[in-house]
């Protein structure tokens, strides 16, 4: 995984905490894509579920959309999966 001293999330202290969040990742379906975003999730928030998982593939049917719902209760979390998420070379993009 990233070294979170190498990925900042701008404005985090706008954050309030603690919270549910939910996050959307997308990558190609060639991917294991909800594997992928599962383990990180898991690595970073220790009640994170994956039961909460929802998956969605593009109309071309190239791309798939991941959207996992994590409890957050550190920045340090915020943090560290964006980095991890960011680092993933199945991961196109995040938010």
């Amino acid at each position: 995984m990233t070294n979170p001293s190498e990925f900042t999330v701008q404005n985090i202290d706008a954050w309030e905490l603690p919270r549910h969040h939910t996050f959307k990742v997308l990558g190609e379906t060639q991917y294991p894509l909800a594997q992928v975003v599962a383990a990180i999730a898991s690595c970073h928030c220790p009640t994170f579920d994956a039961a909460s998982i929802s998956m969605r593939a593009s109309s071309g049917g190239k791309y798939v959309s991941v959207t996992i719902e994590v409890y957050l209760e550190t920045r340090e979390q915020i943090n560290n999966l964006y980095a991890d998420f960011n680092s993933a070379p199945e991961i196109k993009l995040v938010y």
